[in-house]
């Protein structure tokens, strides 16, 4: 009983994190964190098409977030240098 208690507690917080931080990113008209959010949403949803993947590598990035950063870029959004 206790056993399910934990892994119930597992899933749950591990569910509820949130998406990629609205701080990491700009945009280059300077659009607010409600866009960013949309935007967001969006990009996580199409980051598997192959367009987007594609797009991703001629803007140089690498690795699984290939799809969702194209993605964002098209949007007019990229990650803050750190």
């Amino acid at each position: 009983m206790v056993k399910k208690f934990w892994i119930f507690v597992c899933f749950a917080l591990l569910g509820c994190s949130e998406g990629v931080p609205f701080e990491e990113f700009l945009h280059e008209n300077g659009k607010e964190k409600e866009v960013f959010l949309i935007d967001s949403e969006g990009c996580e949803k199409e980051k598997d098409k192959f367009s987007n993947k594609i797009q991703g590598r001629e803007f140089g990035f690498e690795g699984k977030d290939t799809g969702y950063l194209g993605c964002m870029k098209l949007k007019g959004w990229s990650r803050k240098v750190l």
